[in-house]
């Protein structure tokens, strides 16, 4: 499928009129490398409808106008997916672990710690010495195991 028909397809099941998908991507200026300027309505339209090859450029606006990741207009299916996911969980930060559990896991699933709080402790966690981080992740561990051990 071309990048184009996934395009129309997205707009599809985003309820979204060509017309309002063209403008907002040309609300968000993007600058074509070729000309300067900003795409018009009317090779929008040339693009959305294959007769002219899409821009690259413009594909991170797209992604942004359709609120899907740039991956998923190249190859949506489940082993790309598996690859992305992977690859974006390899260097995945504190903050974006807890986006994840929060969403996989339900809300109820997250810390009860405040997230200021968190990554205040986090930040410090660097100054501590061995003996005390082992013994810290030791009690940490037994009241996960209480707290798993209560909600059953």
């Amino acid at each position: 499928m071309e990048i184009y028909e996934k395009i129309n397809q997205y707009l599809i099941e985003k309820k979204m009129s060509k017309k309002e998908f063209s403008l907002r991507l040309i609300a968000l200026e993007p600058q074509l490398k070729s000309t300067g300027e900003k795409p018009t309505l009317k090779a929008m339209y040339a693009y959305l409808s294959g007769d002219v090859a899409l821009k690259i450029e413009l594909i991170p606006y797209i992604a942004e106008v359709l609120n899907i990741p740039e991956q998923l207009l190249f190859d949506d299916s489940a082993r790309a997916r598996k690859t992305f996911l992977k690859y974006i969980t390899e260097s995945i930060s504190s903050e974006e672990k807890e986006f994840l559990k929060a969403r996989v896991c339900g809300e109820k699933a997250t810390q009860s710690v405040p997230k200021d709080r968190f990554y205040t402790i986090q930040d410090l966690l660097i100054y501590a010495p061995d003996m005390f981080l082992n013994e810290l992740e030791r009690t940490l561990k037994e009241y996960k195991d209480l707290t798993l051990k209560f909600r059953k």
